[in-house]
C-alpha cells in the first residue's frame, strides 16, 4: 500500500525539464575583424641590419607605430611586435652599384601574446633606401662619390708626376695617378645599405588577417 502511494506521488509531480537552450539574436553576433589585403602597417625597426654583415636568415624585428583600425575599432594596437627574416643579401659593386636587402615580415605579436601569420611586401624604407620589387630595400648608388673619388686622385697624382719628373711633365704623373685612384675605388665597394634601429618600414598585407 505504502509503494503504491510513493509511485502516485512520483507521476503527479511534473516532469523535470531539459537544460534550456539560449536564445542568440543572429542580429547581435559579431562577425569576426578582417584586416584587408592591402592595408599599410608602418613599423620601426628594433634591430640593426646592414648588407655588409646581414646574412641569409637572420632575424628583422621591429614594432607597430599606429594602431591600424577597423570599423572605427583598434585591431593593431601601437607596438604590437612583427618579425621575420633576410632572405636575400646583395653588395653593391666594385665601383658603383646600390646594396640590396630583401626582407619577409612573417608574424605579427599582439600585446596580449596572440601571434597571427601575416604575408606581406614592402612598402617603403623612410631616409634609408628605397623601394625594389614586392620586399627588397635598394641603397643609394654611390657612382657619384666613386666618380669624385678617381677625379681627386688623378689631380694629386698629376702634381705628384710635375714635382717627381720636371722633364716629362705632367701628362706622366696624370697617367700614373689616375690609375692609382682607380685601383683605390675598385678595391673599395660602393655604399653598403644599412637600416639602424628606429628606420620605418612600410609593410603591406599581401593577404587579410583576423587579428
Amino acid at each position: 500500500m505504502i509503494g503504491l502511494v510513493i509511485v502516485a506521488a512520483l507521476l503527479q509531480q511534473p516532469a523535470q525539464r531539459g537544460p534550456r537552450s539560449l536564445d542568440i539574436d543572429p542580429s547581435k553576433v559579431q562577425p569576426p575583424v578582417v584586416v584587408p589585403a592591402g592595408t599599410v602597417i608602418p613599423v620601426t625597426l628594433t634591430s640593426r641590419i646592414s648588407t655588409k654583415n646581414a646574412r641569409d636568415g637572420d632575424g628583422i624585428y621591429g614594432k607597430t607605430v599606429f594602431p591600424i583600425t577597423v570599423n572605427n575599432k583598434i585591431v593593431i594596437p601601437e607596438g604590437s611586435f612583427v618579425r621575420g627574416k633576410v632572405t636575400e643579401i646583395r653588395r653593391p659593386g666594385r665601383v658603383k652599384g646600390k646594396g640590396e636587402l630583401t626582407l619577409n615580415f612573417q608574424t605579427l605579436v599582439l600585446p596580449g601574446g596572440i601571434t597571427v601569420p601575416i604575408y606581406t611586401s614592402l612598402g617603403g624604407a623612410g631616409g634609408a633606401g628605397e623601394r625594389k620589387g614586392e620586399a627588397t630595400v635598394q641603397g643609394d648608388s654611390s657612382k657619384g662619390e666613386d666618380a669624385k673619388t678617381v677625379g681627386t686622385t688623378a689631380a694629386q697624382g698629376a702634381l705628384i708626376g710635375v714635382i717627381a719628373d720636371r722633364g716629362k711633365g705632367a701628362v706622366v704623373g696624370g697617367g700614373v695617378g689616375a690609375a692609382a685612384g682607380t685601383a683605390a675605388v675598385l678595391l673599395t665597394r660602393g655604399k653598403d645599405l644599412v637600416l639602424e634601429p628606429g628606420t620605418t618600414i612600410e609593410i603591406v598585407l599581401d593577404r587579410p588577417i583576423e587579428p
